[in-house]
């Protein structure tokens, strides 16, 4: 968000304005919010606005003053509604409303766009773009409040309307409107607005589009819109991997093998080693049940980037895979001399196929050591393959992440 600067108004305790006659002045209803008396201001300016000799000339038209009249009473109502002095807020439960309305009919009424109506505690005066960032940041310090600490996220969303109210422009506040207050109050269309509105001011957050996809493709059922947004994103973030593979991904999900196919094979044409689209052929591969094939260009991947957890994992992943089908095969047997016997073969097998799935895994746990699913499968390895100094080491540092390990 923008810089907000703070409004010079003084905050000083309550204090009664008595019975006197109270009336149409906005110099002194200004003077009254600067003291802090909020009360005394809100008569004031109720009194005002709603004096015909006031706020209207001779000839029927607005007065000269009518624009910061109304000016100030929105200033005046959203003090009101911002407030975290009961008292004050007692005055008018729903400040927002009849604040909007007044900023409303004063930018109707100036036409000249003054660009300032009050003043400050010094007498100097006070840009309207400033009081609406004050005004802002208020609102937008209650919606952050309602949206972390009271996880009340229909409020905290209101909140952060009334925010944009005074701010529309600032793309930092419709990001976070769209990408997390909106979603998370189910406000979902809404929520599509934001962001692309957002868009059309030059966002590119990568969130902002995982959002959009989520929402088309999860809750809209819109695959079609999903997909053109991925292409966007992949545009506006050209470094970030993920879209590709969630692009990839939804073609898997819906069965749409020859489009995922045809996507990948076109990108490897035009650079035969991109690991990032190796991968992704290793996952088509893998989807279509061609596990030989996806070994081998997941090893491709790991080849040519040590480092490369997801290809890794992959890896890993299928060569457990193949071990419990020999584990699986002796769970199914009985406890017959024949069933034992059978049961001590398959165990031979099972065995060797856990060394070649070990190194695979222990790659993965080189590569992310906190990972507590890689270090769960070491621990089964380990056991099964009776490396007792190898399972302690691992149960050790399970214990140490906050695990509860036998």
């Amino acid at each position: 968000m923008k810089k907000i600067v703070v409004l010079m108004f003084g905050v000083l305790p309550f204090v009664a304005f008595g019975q006197k006659e109270i009336k149409p002045n906005v110099a002194n209803a200004e003077k009254a919010l600067k003291a802090g008396k909020i009360d005394e201001a809100k008569a004031i300016i109720d009194i005002t606005t709603a004096s015909q000799e006031f706020m209207v000339d001779k000839k029927g038209a607005p007065s000269k003053n009518a624009a910061k009249a109304w000016f100030l009473k929105g200033v005046i109502y959203a003090a009101i509604d911002t407030t975290k002095n009961e008292k004050f807020k007692s005055l008018a439960p729903e400040g927002f409303a009849v604040a909007k309305e007044s900023f409303d009919k004063a930018l109707q009424i100036d036409q000249d766009k003054t660009p300032a109506f009050l003043t400050d505690a010094a007498g100097f005066p006070l840009m309207n773009d400033q009081v609406n960032a004050f005004l802002a940041q208020s609102y937008f310090d209650k919606a952050i409040k309602a949206y972390q600490d009271d996880k009340d996220y229909k409020r905290a969303f209101d909140f952060t309307e009334k925010t944009m109210y005074f701010i529309p422009q600032d793309t930092s506040v419709l990001m976070n409107a769209g990408v997390f207050f909106a979603p998370a109050a189910e406000e979902f269309d809404k929520a599509v607005s934001l962001i692309k509105q957002y868009h059309a001011k030059g966002g590119k957050s990568a969130d902002s589009y995982i959002v959009l996809v989520d929402i088309f493709y999860n809750k809209k059922k819109d695959t079609q819109e999903a997909i053109k947004l991925l292409q966007e994103a992949k545009k506006a973030n050209p470094t970030n991997k993920d879209f590709a593979q969630t692009e990839l991904s939804i073609y898997l999900n819906d069965k749409k093998y020859d489009v995922a196919k045809q996507m990948v094979e076109a990108s490897l044409k035009e650079d035969p080693n991109n690991n990032d689209q190796l991968y992704l052929l290793g996952r088509l591969q893998q989807e279509m049940g061609e596990s030989e094939n996806a070994k081998k260009t997941y090893s491709k991947v790991l080849a040519a980037d040590p480092k490369n957890f997801d290809a890794a994992a992959m890896l890993a992943d299928l060569y457990w895979k193949d071990a419990k089908v020999e584990k699986d095969k002796m769970s199914a047997l009985g406890n017959s001399k024949a069933d034992l016997a059978k049961a001590m073969e398959l165990d031979k097998i099972y065995v060797e196929k856990l060394k070649i799935a070990l190194p695979y895994v222990e790659a993965c746990e080189k590569i992310s050591p906190d990972d507590v699913n890689v270090l769960y499968s070491l621990l089964t390895i380990y056991g099964d393959l009776d490396i007792q100094a190898s399972a302690t080491r691992v149960k050790k540092r399970l214990k140490t992440l906050g695990e509860e390990v036998d």
